[in-house]
């Protein structure tokens, strides 16, 4: 009770937003949370090679949380306001997800996908503003559903944001309460430098917790080995055996994954990998408590949805 009370006393204070991650980091539920998010982000791994080729798994996940942020933000008496091509374009530069190329490729794939469409027909001198689909918000919604569920165990406001899924006027606060604040902040894989060999590689961030998802004992073990076939591995997320080997050496040499288990055929988790992890998804986290309970203050439950 105690540890909880620091926590909850800390959260959204910016200036304490280092400390609390690494209270958070520590809880013992953390190991089953992270287990459970690991689990749930794999199931909603979209199998497609061409995404691959223009930006990470992690970097579509963001970028995806970007176009909601943007269309959150959406003033009707700002016609220049919501979510453009080159707003979106500006923010995945200038945050270092990708290049504004990259950026342009992703936004004409959520277009062709179904993901974004256009808000109105071309206006002479407007930019082109575009709003998520439904089939977007669905996924996000999903996803959140993942994030939450792993986070009841150690932050309570998880259960209410469960319970408020699904509230227009909600979801738009949340997305955009999260956002500002993860641009304001540290990003949460910058309080794990071990996970960056996954992180900005393609589909490394889901090989990991792919690793992480076939341990047979509870939460993310370390003594037991860990090992998915390579050939799985490929042809489950889109990316050829020569770059999973290529990942999983150069996470050998940085001495992140230990080989061991039968003939070295599995890996044990360094202890700076596994603190690592726990310290990046304690920073989001805090992140998602702090965009809860600013939609539940903006938007009491009953109150009037906002039209996209």
């Amino acid at each position: 009770a105690f540890f909880m009370q620091q926590i909850f006393q800390a959260t959204g204070d910016r200036d304490r937003f280092i400390e609390e991650v690494s209270h958070l980091a520590g809880h013992p539920a953390m190991p089953a949370a992270f287990r459970l998010f690991a689990e749930g982000f794999i199931a909603h791994f979209e199998n497609r090679p061409l995404l691959n080729l223009i930006v990470s798994d992690r970097g579509r996940v963001l970028m995806a949380w970007l176009a909601l942020y943007f269309d959150a933000g959406h003033d009707p008496a700002d016609p220049a306001s919501g979510l453009t091509v080159n707003r979106f374009k500006a923010a995945c530069h200038d945050s270092g997800l990708c290049s504004r190329g990259r950026a342009a490729a992703m936004i004409g794939i959520m277009r062709f996908a179904g993901h974004v469409e256009p808000a109105h027909e071309m206006r002479r001198g407007h930019p082109l503003r575009l709003i998520p689909t439904q089939k977007l918000r669905a996924t996000f919604r999903h996803r959140l559903e993942n994030v939450f569920r792993a986070m009841q165990p150690i932050l309570p406001d998880a259960a209410i944001g469960l319970g408020r899924l699904g509230e227009p006027a909600f979801e738009r606060i949340f997305i955009k309460s999260v956002c500002d604040e993860f641009l304001a902040r540290p990003r949460p894989i910058s309080f794990a430098p071990y996970m960056e060999p996954f992180a900005e590689s393609k589909a490394g961030f889901i090989i990991v917790m792919a690793l992480v998802a076939s341990a047979r004992g509870p939460g993310v073990p370390t003594d037991e080995p860990l090992a998915v076939p390579i050939s799985r591995l490929s042809s489950r997320y889109a990316v050829s055996r020569a770059q999973v080997r290529e990942l999983l050496m150069t996470a050998e040499r940085q001495g992140l994954l230990v080989p061991a288990g039968d003939g070295r055929s599995g890996y044990l988790l360094s202890e700076d990998l596994r603190r690592g992890m726990f310290l990046m998804l304690a920073a989001f986290f805090i992140l998602a408590a702090h965009g809860i309970r600013a939609a539940i203050a903006a938007a009491p439950r009953g109150s009037a949805p906002q039209d996209p």
